[in-house]
């Protein structure tokens, strides 16, 4: 059942919450002021699309047999939102959107797919073919956009306060569930000291599938911890949820590799380093790289974990941070 857009959406779903504050942030916008709705799909969809969204005033508008001293007038447009938390979309899911939409009423119709992309090259063009084909005849339009891209598209100039402060608020709200991407230069510090062969020797790091402590951010680094010291340094490729025997998930992924691939692999390394242990995490690591990241106090990390923004180090991969880290002292680098 539909439900109205609300600041206490109720929604227990990730995604449902991220759709829910993408649609009230556009509703925002539109409140405002329908111009503002306009900018922001003109940078998401296009100039031509926007052009279509908010109330359009005319003097002297000439028609066949009239001619009215004013005219307002609201052309009809439906906008359809499709959000992922993660980049990949399924063709045949936005094909059924597509033909839903051309049934919408007349005017302009545009399906939108907001994702966490990393890159938009090429990733929809079949859909953008199919909107140009005869089946639709040009009553649909299909544009994709990363949750950085929406966010660059609402933040427009001169907007008052409260419109400004909500959108700051929403980008907390997209960097908190790591839709923005932070996560590209975010090292996790992961305390290993009773596990130190599981990472060295099967490049892999497991812990329950569970909430609190072993509640991960995604990141693109991993930091093996031990006696006060991060010893090395490699990629995380992927995190994916083992629930049982016959059920996994793929929570992130930051390599191009095909979602069984991944699992399969998750499969193997846990079956050598955790049997039988449900419902388990499994972070698939890259090579290893030795650094000597210190901690620096006489105390040990507090927790199990701990993050860090090396985004000033502009790292090239694992082994360039691997080496720009090595002596260097966790106290010059912020949380991630």
């Amino acid at each position: 059942m539909a439900k109205n857009i609300s600041l206490f959406s109720g929604y227990s779903q990730a995604e449902n919450r991220t759709t829910n504050y993408c649609l009230l942030i556009l509703k925002l916008l539109y409140e405002e002021n329908p111009k503002l709705l306009g900018e922001a799909i003109a940078s998401l969809a296009g100039d031509e699309i926007g052009e279509v969204v908010g109330v359009e005033f005319r003097q002297q508008e000439r028609r066949p047999h009239s001619t009215p001293d004013g005219v307002i007038r609201q052309r009809p447009f439906t906008i359809y939102i499709v959000s992922k938390n993660f980049d990949w979309f399924d063709d045949r899911q936005l094909h059924r959107h597509l033909d839903a939409l051309a049934k919408e009423n007349p005017g302009l119709n545009i399906l939108l797919a907001l994702g966490n992309f990393d890159s938009l090259e090429g990733r929809f063009s079949k859909v953008q073919q199919l909107c140009g084909s005869k089946r639709y005849r040009g009553r649909v339009a299909f544009a994709a956009a990363s949750f950085e891209d929406f966010l660059a598209a609402v933040r427009l100039e001169s907007l008052p306060k409260n419109l400004a402060d909500s959108i700051s608020d929403f980008e907390d709200y997209l960097n908190d569930e790591d839709l923005l991407p932070r996560w590209k230069t975010r090292l996790d510090v992961v305390n290993c000291a009773g596990i130190p062969q599981e990472v060295l020797a099967g490049q892999v790091y497991l812990c329950p599938a569970t909430g609190g402590a072993y509640s991960h951010k995604r990141a693109q680094y991993f930091g093996m911890y031990r006696d006060k010291r991060v010893s090395r340094i490699g990629q995380i490729e992927a995190v994916v949820d083992l629930e049982s025997k016959g059920a996994a998930n793929i929570k992130w992924k930051n390599i191009a590799r095909s979602d069984a691939d991944l699992i399969r692999q998750a499969r193997d390394k846990h079956s050598i380093w955790r049997p039988n242990r449900y419902p388990h995490r499994v972070f698939l690591l890259g090579e290893l790289f030795e650094t000597d990241f210190v901690k620096g106090t006489k105390h040990p990390m507090q927790g199990s974990k701990q993050y860090f923004d090396v985004s000033p180090l502009n790292p090239s991969g694992a082994k360039d941070l691997a080496a720009k880290l090595r002596d260097k002292t966790w106290q010059n680098y912020a949380a991630g």
